[in-house]
């Protein structure tokens, strides 16, 4: 699985991580099962954690488009 969030997540302390999912409304677990792939991220969930990642200047902001629409996918 390659996507930002997982990118995200693996570049990141364990408190920056848990700081993105209280930012987003959701549990640091919640975020693993998204990056890892296993659950997908609903819109407004995809929005929030884009909004939160712009708070973290030395990281790259995550794409509410990227968590909703996987490229790579066949419909």
């Amino acid at each position: 699985m390659n996507n930002q969030l997982l990118a995200w997540r693996k570049s990141s302390t364990k408190e920056q991580w848990a700081d993105l999912a209280k930012k987003s409304g959701t549990s640091s677990g919640y975020l693993n099962l998204i990056a890892y792939g296993y659950r997908n991220a609903s819109p407004r969930l995809a929005l929030a954690i884009e909004s939160a990642s712009k708070s973290f200047v030395d990281k790259p902001v995550i794409t509410k488009e990227q968590l909703v629409f996987k490229s790579g996918t066949e419909v």
